[in-house]
C-alpha cells in the first residue's frame, strides 16, 4: 500500500516540471569563416543569450591562446593580446563581434569563443570553428601541356592540368566537351610543396583513347578546372581538331583519255591509207573497163608496156602514204608521252604501243599482197 502511494507522489511530481523552464545563459550562433583570402579581413562573431543574468566577461582563443578581452566592468571594456598572426581592429569590434586586419598564412587556426555570466552563478559557455587563410594561386588560370593540335580516332590523349602555387591546394577536375572525366581516366600526382611558405602545386593528368563520340562537328573540348571552396575558380579549355583523311589526287583518267586517243589513231590511219590505194585502183581499172562496155565504139587495147608504169607510179605512192601515216602515228605516241598531266609509260601507253605495231605488220603483209594481185591483174589485162 505504502509503494503505490510512493509511485503516485512521483508521477505527480514530474507532471507539475512539464512547463518548467530552466534559466540559464546560452549560445545562440558562433560564425567563423572556413576560408578567407589572404589579405583581407575577417569577422568573427560570438552570438549570446544571458537569459536574465548579467555578463561578466567574452573571450576569444586561438589555438588554446587569448587574444581578446571583452569585460563590461571594464574601462576600457575590450583589450587585446599580442598573438602571431592576429591583429584586432579594436574600433570594429565588442562584446558580439572581433574583426581581424590583414590576415596572413599565420592567422589560420581553430578560434573559440567564451562567454561567462556574472557572480553568483558564473555559468560559461564555449564554442569554437575554424578558419583557414587562402593563399590564391599567383599565375591565374591552370596550365594545359602535352597536347597536340589534331588527333585521329584510335590515338591517345595524354595531357597534364598544373595550377599555381597556393595554401592550401586547389582541387582539379577535368571535362571533355563539357562532361566530368571518369575515375579511370585520370592520373594524379603527389602535391609539390615549395617556398618557406610551403605553398602547394597541384597537378592532375588525363589520358584516353579518342573515340568517334569525343568530335563535335570535328572539334573536341579539353577543359580544367580550379577551384578552392567559394573564394576561387578559374578554367582553361583547348579545343583541338580531328585529322580529316586526304584524298588521293585521280592521276589515272587523264593517263587513260592520252593511251586510248594513241590506240584509235593507228587505226584511223590505216583506214585513210586502204581508202587512198582502192580508190587509185579502181579509178584506172574500174572505170575504164565500164567505159569500153558501154560504149558504142570498140576501145583501143591498153597493152602491158603501157600499164607497167602505172603500176609502179601506184606502188610507189602506197609507199610513200604508208611512210607518212607511220611518221603521224609517232609524232602522236611522241605527244601522248610529253601531254600535260601524263605521267611516265602505263600499262595502256604500252599495251597502245603493242597495237600500233600489230596494225602496222598488218598493212604491211596487206600492201604486199595488193601489190602482188594488182600485178597479176595488169598482167591478165596485158594479155
Amino acid at each position: 500500500m505504502f509503494g503505490h502511494l510512493s509511485l503516485l507522489a512521483a508521477l505527480f511530481f514530474i507532471g507539475t516540471l512539464k512547463d518548467f523552464r530552466v534559466a540559464g545563459l546560452r549560445l545562440t550562433e558562433v560564425r567563423i569563416p572556413m576560408y578567407v583570402i589572404k589579405g583581407t579581413a575577417a569577422q568573427l562573431e560570438c552570438l549570446y543569450d544571458l537569459d536574465g543574468e548579467a555578463l561578466y566577461s567574452v573571450k576569444w582563443y586561438k589555438d588554446g591562446n587569448e587574444f581578446y578581452r571583452y569585460v563590461p566592468r571594464d574601462m576600457p571594456p575590450a583589450q587585446t593580446f599580442l598573438l602571431p598572426g592576429v591583429n584586432v581592429d579594436l574600433h570594429n569590434s565588442s562584446d558580439a563581434i572581433v574583426t581581424l586586419r590583414n590576415v596572413n598564412l599565420q592567422s589560420a587556426g581553430r578560434f573559440r569563443c567564451e562567454v561567462s555570466g556574472e557572480a553568483p552563478s558564473f555559468q560559461t559557455v564555449t564554442e569554437h570553428g575554424d578558419m583557414i587563410v587562402a593563399y590564391l594561386p599567383d599565375e591565374g588560370s591552370p596550365k594545359i601541356s602535352g597536347g597536340r593540335p589534331r588527333y585521329q580516332i584510335g590515338d591517345y590523349v595524354r595531357v597534364n592540368c598544373t595550377a599555381g602555387r597556393s595554401k592550401p591546394a586547389v582541387k582539379l577536375s577535368w571535362q571533355v566537351n563539357g562532361e566530368p572525366v571518369e575515375q579511370q581516366k585520370l592520373r594524379k600526382y603527389d602535391t609539390i610543396v615549395s617556398g618557406r611558405d610551403g605553398l602547394e602545386t597541384s597537378v592532375l593528368g588525363l589520358q584516353f583513347r579518342v573515340e568517334q563520340k569525343h568530335f563535335r562537328k570535328g572539334n573536341m573540348k579539353l577543359k580544367c578546372i580550379a577551384e578552392l571552396s567559394t573564394v576561387y575558380w578559374r578554367c582553361n579549355e583547348e579545343s583541338v581538331e580531328g585529322d580529316r583523311p586526304q584524298k588521293a589526287p585521280v592521276l589515272e583518267s587523264r593517263e587513260t583519255v592520252y593511251a586510248s586517243n594513241s590506240r584509235a589513231d593507228p587505226v584511223q590511219g590505216t583506214s585513210y591509207r586502204e581508202l587512198f590505194v582502192t580508190k587509185i585502183l579502181s579509178l584506172l581499172f574500174v572505170q575504164p573497163n565500164a567505159a569500153s562496155s558501154t560504149a558504142s565504139a570498140p576501145s583501143t587495147p591498153i597493152t602491158p608496156l603501157v600499164l607497167l608504169p602505172v603500176a609502179l607510179a601506184v606502188m610507189v605512192m602506197a609507199t610513200l602514204a604508208q611512210g607518212i601515216t607511220r611518221d603521224i602515228d609517232t609524232d602522236k605516241i611522241s605527244m601522248d608521252r610529253t601531254a600535260p598531266g601524263g605521267i611516265g609509260i602505263t600499262k595502256e601507253t604500252q599495251q597502245a604501243r603493242e597495237l600500233l605495231a600489230g596494225r602496222k605488220e598488218e598493212n604491211r603483209r596487206t600492201s604486199h599482197g595488193k601489190s602482188a594481185t594488182q600485178l597479176e591483174k595488169i598482167a591478165l589485162t596485158a594479155r
